[in-house]
């Protein structure tokens, strides 16, 4: 029977918890005793059939129209029910790995900062600073938390009204809504007059595929102004356009060419870019999964 099977709560489910904690705290202290040249190839071992159990949920024939309880009728079926149930618990795993890297990231920035606060090392006052917010935001998300937890379905069907909010929840608001994300919207927008400094540095007419990203560029930017688009087609109403909406005139429209624009010429090169960034990725998934991908080492 498969563990992840067992009914929530049972005993089954205890031992096979217990079990797999002892396993793979000896997994851990084995591998620490592992001489260091054998470890690369034990990873590359794990790497290879975790990778495995995905390739085979992509290329195993998949069971359709599966209900609750249904049980296989052969081989080909019996191992596609087993790919389908095990995805979603190592998708499960995938968050709480997840979660333990979060942690020890904050672990690691906590402890430099520490440090630099300890040491009283260049700006430490800032980093003093860093850590009193994580501290505030840690205690008032952890209190938030608790008290949603703890509220009756007609409590926080009240809580819709801002005046019937608790406390908790109005400083995770005010600390999160009102100031995190007001600092980051902010910090964005600086950050557009940067854009705008690589924009003219791209657009400087050098060649004669500058000249068309420059033109293109301008068109496209025009469309996006609805004055300057007024007064184009204030113009083109006057050429004859507005007599007759069949006319060829029409199609010079700024509208019209702005979508010209967008659906010939940008949609097939960001399709493209996508084409490629996908057969890298794929290239790179492939050399992390047969461990063929070595970083910046040279043997």
């Amino acid at each position: 029977m498969i563990p992840w099977s067992f009914e929530s709560g049972s005993t089954q489910l205890k031992i096979a918890i217990f079990v797999t904690l002892a396993l793979g705290f000896g997994l851990f202290f084995a591998l620490m005793k592992t001489p260091p040249r054998l470890r690369p190839k034990i990873a590359a071992t794990f790497t290879f059939l975790a990778g495995l159990l995905y390739v085979g949920i992509w290329l195993w024939p998949t069971a359709h129209g599966r209900e609750a309880g249904d049980i296989p009728a052969n081989f080909t079926e019996g191992v596609a029910f087993w790919l389908e149930d095990t995805q979603s618990q190592f998708q499960n795993l995938s968050n709480i790995l997840t979660s333990f890297l979060l942690l020890m990231g904050v672990f690691s920035l906590v402890r430099l900062h520490a440090t630099r606060v300890s040491k009283k090392q260049r700006d430490w006052p800032f980093s003093l600073v860093l850590l009193i917010c994580v501290a505030i935001m840690t205690f008032i998300g952890y209190w938030d938390w608790l008290t949603v937890m703890n509220m009756k379905p007609e409590e926080l069907e009240a809580m819709r009204d801002v005046t019937n909010q608790p406390f908790a929840v109005w400083m995770k608001d005010l600390l999160f809504d009102g100031l995190l994300q007001t600092m980051e919207a902010a910090m964005f927008s600086i950050i557009a007059f940067y854009i705008l400094s690589a924009a003219y540095r791209a657009f400087r007419v050098r060649s004669v595929e500058a000249t068309i990203l420059l033109a293109s560029a301008i068109i496209v930017m025009l469309g996006l102004l609805g004055m300057a688009e007024n007064y184009w087609s204030i113009m083109i109403d006057n050429m004859g356009g507005l007599e007759d909406p069949n006319a060829l005139v029409n199609n010079l429209r700024l509208e019209a060419i702005t979508q010209f624009i967008r659906d010939n010429l940008q949609t097939p090169g960001l399709r493209a870019i996508d084409f490629g960034v996908g057969v890298g990725a794929l290239a790179m998934a492939l050399r992390l999964w047969l461990s063929l991908e070595r970083g910046g080492s040279t043997s």
